[in-house]
């Protein structure tokens, strides 16, 4: 199987990416609408949580979208053949950065309206932040190793 490129498997997976960022963009618009209508279905006779939910659900989700489009920017250098570059390790660094922001954003929705799923959010946000970060530091150290060896051929 063919991993990288258009036709391998990080070209499927930035196709999913493409497809996940334009679904997000029109949950994103569809927001207050969408959760207007879930929180009538569900609780039926209170909405006392609405502007909190509505808040949070804009605030994470527009970092959502900053995260995703990162990791798109990263499939696209990997369609390409070129993954250890400079604009790989900012993306990567973004994306622990709105992993951190969406575990606090979560970490805070603890202390106002608790779910199990909440705590287990925000576990995995930190998890992949700090996953994010490790792996945008062994990239940095791959390029300075590539750049020195180009210089040596």
């Amino acid at each position: 199987m063919v991993i990288l490129g258009e036709k391998g498997l990080s070209g499927i997976v930035k196709r999913i990416l493409d497809f996940i960022f334009l679904g997000g963009l029109g949950i994103y618009v569809a927001l207050p609408y969408a959760l207007k209508w879930y929180m009538n279905t569900i609780y039926r006779t209170s909405t006392e949580n609405y502007y909190f939910l509505l808040a949070f659900l804009y605030i994470t989700g527009i970092v959502c979208l900053v995260l995703v489009n990162e990791m798109r920017k990263i499939f696209k250098t990997l369609n390409r053949r070129n993954p250890f570059m400079m604009d790989n390790v900012h993306s990567l660094n973004r994306v622990g950065v709105s992993s951190f922001v969406i575990a606090v954003a979560y970490i805070i929705k603890i202390f106002c309206y608790n779910s199990v799923l909440t705590a287990i959010i925000a576990m995995v946000f930190i998890i992949a932040g700090l996953f994010a970060v490790v792996l945008a530091e062994v990239f940095r150290q791959a390029i300075e190793v590539k750049e020195e060896n180009d210089l040596t051929v």
